[in-house]
């Protein structure tokens, strides 16, 4: 008993010393995860825009007070925070539809927001050195990094750049028109930096007045331009017909459903889409081997011929190899099918297993019927109302593929999704935002078709032109032009990440310089 006692005693002991430990740090962790849930009600569907502005002072206070090492846990539960904020609908996703164990599915979630909060655990310990090895002040230097790590994040194992700093501010479109020129990265950088400068203020540190006036310049600049651009009218001369079948998602791939399912299509294209010179239907709308299906073959094939238009619809495809692809056929008036489009960037462990081949166990992760292959690129369809570039499912939340889709000639562009995996969570609120920077960084009309909503029209200034609630079985009619113009971003890419990552460079070069020649 004696042992017990003292070993218990000992035990207890050295919980408080690291209890004390800990302590100095609590209010640093509270205040990270202050920004954190700042960070989820800026976002969609809730989108407190303005806040943006503000949102990261208190992790910014937090990084001030830490030592390098403790801001990156600062850092990592502002992360954790916001971001099991705002994918918390991957469980849904996982479980419900992807027939994956809840268990396994919290895991999943789990991993996927400790790997997101690495991000800004990273940010948050990158600006603390900076400042304390190099004396590189946090307002000059926490902008730079933020909009490096979140370009990052866009590309690393394949890429994840879902709520941006910069989608915060979709519905503040006089300030984003800036994107046609800079991307959407400019947007997240001029935050930061707003944030920085608001800190500095309260904390009785003024910035740089270099600094302040750059950013006062970039935002007014950018306001100026983004006015004169909203006040410039996007005729549509074309008509749109988006059906939204609001198929559900738990009954989407059963075969017993199938004729239920092109009957929905057939029956709503035929009542509300006539003299439509493009008919939407969304991604996977004929969940099946549509070559191999003589029923909708003769049902929907006819559509077009019997309306006056053109039908874009998504469905499965089966190469000559026999792999099979998440696919968009066109078909014309006239001539059957005239494209046909694979989606080239799946989602993974929804569409494909990555590292299955090296980690067979990982098969057991990804979602049912994700067995997809990439198509081979980015290539507009050809049809005899335009070229048409296609995004399907998440390919619209990477700005490079809409850059590269436009680049090839695309004329309008297109999404057709399937967000009924998600249900009535934010997920569906978050996608629709995103296309709107995709419409003003490219200049074009963007369509989209969701299974279960959110569909709409959005003009090339990013003006939801009409859209649909969540859920409902409808069709929605507009008007779309196309263009054949190229935006300086389209052309140039994510040069403003170039000019950043060398900008910081030399003021991390100039300050080792300074400090070992004093």
């Amino acid at each position: 008993m004696t042992g017990i006692s003292t070993s218990g005693t000992r035990w207890f002991s050295s919980l408080l010393s690291r209890s004390s430990l800990l302590a100095p740090h609590l209010p640093s962790l509270y205040l990270s995860c202050i920004s954190g849930v700042l960070l989820v009600l800026i976002q969609p569907p809730v989108s407190l825009y303005p806040v943006a502005f503000f949102a990261l002072i208190p992790l910014l206070y937090a990084i001030d007070q830490d030592r390098y090492g403790p801001a990156f846990w600062s850092g990592f539960a502002c992360g954790f925070t916001s971001f099991a904020g705002l994918v918390y609908w991957v469980i849904i996703a996982m479980n419900r539809y992807g027939g994956i164990h809840i268990w396994l599915s919290c895991l999943i979630l789990l991993l996927l927001v400790l790997y997101l909060s690495l991000y800004i655990g990273f940010f948050a310990f990158a600006v603390s050195y900076l400042k304390k090895r190099l004396t590189l002040p946090v307002y000059l230097s926490a902008p730079i990094v933020w909009v490096l790590l979140e370009y990052v994040r866009g590309f690393l194992f394949t890429g994840f750049p879902w709520s941006l700093l910069a989608h915060s501010q979709d519905r503040f479109l006089p300030f984003i028109q800036i994107v046609s020129i800079t991307g959407t990265y400019f947007i997240s950088f001029i935050i930061v930096a707003v944030n920085c400068i608001i800190y500095n203020v309260i904390r009785k540190r003024p910035p740089s007045a270099v600094f302040a006036s750059i950013i006062f310049l970039f935002l007014a600049g950018s306001l100026i331009y983004g006015f004169g651009e909203l006040g410039r009218k996007e005729e549509g001369t074309l008509k749109a017909a988006i059906v939204q079948g609001n198929i559900r998602q738990d009954v989407k791939w059963d075969e017993a459903f199938k004729v239920r399912t092109i009957r929905t299509y057939y029956q709503k294209t035929l009542e509300g889409a006539r003299n439509a010179d493009l008919i939407i239907w969304p991604e996977t709308a004929m969940p099946f081997i549509f070559e191999d299906e003589i029923y909708a073959n003769q049902y929907v094939k006819a559509l077009p011929t019997l309306l006056g238009g053109n039908l874009l619809f998504g469905t499965v495809s089966k190469d000559r190899g026999g792999k099979y692809h998440n696919a968009a056929y066109i078909i014309g008036k006239e001539h059957g099918v005239v494209g046909v489009y694979n989606k080239a960037h799946l989602v993974p462990f929804g569409e494909y297993t990555p590292f299955v081949r090296y980690l067979p166990f990982l098969e057991k992760l990804t979602a049912a019927g994700g067995d997809f292959f990439p198509g081979e690129g980015h290539q507009p369809l050809h049809a005899r109302v335009g070229k048409i570039g296609m995004l399907i499912c998440y390919e619209g939340i990477f700005p490079y593929i809409t850059n590269e889709t436009v680049r090839n000639g695309a004329q309008v562009l297109v999404n057709i999704t399937n967000d009924a995996w998600y249900e009535r969570t934010s997920a569906p609120f978050q996608h629709f935002a995103f296309y709107v920077f995709r419409a003003i960084e490219t200049d074009r009309f963007l369509l989209r078709s969701a299974n279960t909503g959110i569909s709409g029209i959005i003009d090339p200034k990013g003006r939801i032109q009409a859209q649909t609630p969540i859920f409902v079985e409808t069709v929605l009619r507009g008007n779309f032009s196309l263009k054949d113009t190229k935006t300086f971003y389209v052309r140039y890419g994510d040069y403003f990440i170039v000019i950043l990552f060398i900008a910081l460079a030399i003021m991390c070069a100039v300050k080792f310089i300074t400090r070992r020649n004093p």
